[in-house]
C-alpha cells in the first residue's frame, strides 16, 4: 500500500542530511586545518625625558605561515623614506646599532608582497622582520604567506603597536625587541571548492527528498480514493446480499437433513436454530459464513453462480474489462 512508503522516504531524507553533515565536517572533503602561532613581543628602551628604562611584554604578534617558530631579538630598524620596505635598495635606520649587532626590520604592510619585504630586509642581514598591519584593520593581525624566504623569523603586529614602535625609532630612540613563541592555534576552514560541492549536494538531496515527498502524497491520495470507492461498493453489495432469504433451521424440517447436510464454507453440519442463507441456486450456507464470502467473491462457493447478477443487478465495477468499472453499484442499479 502507498502509505507504507513513508518510512523509506524518511530514511532517504535522513541519509541526505547525514551525507551533507559528513561533507561539511569531514576534513577529507575539501576542508583544511590551519595551524598558526601567536608571537610574544617584548620591548625595551630608555625614555629620554625621564632617563628610565621602559619594558613591555605582550602576546600581540602572529608568526608568518612560512616563518620558523623560533625566538629572535635585536634593535629595531625602519626603512628610510619608504615605510613599506619594498625597494630593492632600501636602507634601514637602526638607532643605537653598531657593526654586525642583530637587528629587526620594522616595515608597513602593502606596496608589495610579504615575500619581497622579507627578502629586502634579509639582504640587509636582518635577524627578523616585523610587519605592522594597515590602519583600517585596527588591532587585528592577519595570516602571511611568504614562501621562499628561508629561515628568517617573520611576524605581524597590529597597526597601533607598529606605529608606537615606529615613532620611537624615528625619534632616534634605540628600541630592543624580543620575539618569543606564543600560543598554538588551530582553525578549521572550508575551501571554495568544498563550499560549491556542499551547495550542489544540498540542492540535489533536497530535490530528491521533494520528489519522494510528492510521490508519497500522490500514492496516498490514490490509495485513499480507492479505499473510499471500495468501501462504498461493499456497502452497496451488502444491501443486495441482504435481499437473499434467511431461514432458521428447525427440528424435523422437511428439505434439510441436519444430520447429513453441512455448510460448504465452514464444513460444519447444520444445527437446530442455525440461521442459514438460501442462494438463488438453492444452495444453503450459514449466514455468518456466506455473507463475508459473497462480499469478497459474489459467487456461490459450490456452483460458482454469480449471485449478484442472479438477483437482477449488474455492476460494471465487477467486470475487469469494462471501461465503466469505476461506477459505483448504485449507478448500476439506476441503469447508468
Amino acid at each position: 500500500m502507498a502509505w507504507q512508503r513513508r518510512p523509506e522516504a524518511d530514511i532517504r531524507a535522513r541519509g541526505a542530511l547525514a551525507l551533507l553533515a559528513l561533507a561539511l565536517c569531514s576534513p577529507g572533503a575539501g576542508s583544511q586545518a590551519l595551524e598558526w602561532y601567536s608571537a610574544v613581543v617584548g620591548l625595551e628602551y630608555v625614555d629620554p625625558q625621564t632617563n628610565q628604562t621602559v619594558w613591555s611584554v605582550s602576546e600581540s604578534g602572529r608568526f608568518g605561515d612560512n616563518s620558523p617558530k623560533e625566538a629572535a631579538q635585536g634593535l629595531v630598524g625602519a626603512p628610510a623614506g619608504d615605510p613599506e620596505g619594498c625597494a630593492p635598495d632600501a636602507r634601514f635606520f637602526v638607532p643605537g646599532g653598531r657593526g654586525a649587532a642583530p637587528w629587526v626590520a620594522l616595515v608597513a604592510r602593502g606596496g608589495c608582497t610579504f615575500k619581497d619585504k622579507v627578502l629586502v630586509a634579509a639582504r640587509r642581514n636582518a635577524s627578523a622582520v616585523v610587519v605592522y598591519n594597515e590602519e583600517t584593520y585596527g588591532n587585528v593581525t592577519a595570516p602571511m604567506s611568504h614562501a621562499g624566504t628561508g629561515n628568517i623569523v617573520v611576524i605581524m603586529i597590529s597597526y597601533p603597536k607598529g606605529r608606537e614602535i615606529l615613532d620611537l625609532v624615528q625619534k632616534g630612540i634605540a628600541v630592543k625587541m624580543t620575539i618569543g613563541i606564543g600560543t598554538r592555534h588551530m582553525q578549521e576552514f572550508i575551501s571554495g571548492q568544498s563550499v560549491v560541492f556542499v551547495a550542489i549536494a544540498f540542492i540535489t538531496m533536497m530535490i530528491i527528498s521533494l520528489a519522494w515527498l510528492i510521490f508519497y502524497y500522490i500514492q496516498r491520495f490514490l490509495y485513499t480514493g480507492s479505499q473510499f470507492g471500495s468501501q462504498g461498493h461493499r456497502k452497496e453489495t451488502k444491501k443486495v446480499i441482504g435481499q437473499l432469504p434467511l431461514h432458521t433451521v428447525k427440528h424435523g424440517e422437511k428439505g434439510i437433513d441436519i444430520d447429513a447436510e453441512n455448510c460448504a464454507v465452514c464444513i460444519e453440519n447444520f444445527k437446530v436454530k442455525d440461521v442459514i442463507r438460501i442462494l438463488p441456486c438453492k444452495h444453503i450456507f450459514h449466514r455468518i459464513c456466506i455473507d463475508p464470502w459473497l462480499l469478497d467473491h459474489r459467487t456461490c462457493p459450490m456452483c460458482k453462480l454469480d449471485v449478484i447478477k442472479a438477483l437482477g443487478y449488474w455492476n460494471p465495477r465487477m467486470d475487469r474489462n469494462c471501461p465503466l468499472q469505476n461506477l459505483p453499484l448504485s449507478a448500476s442499479l439506476l441503469g447508468i
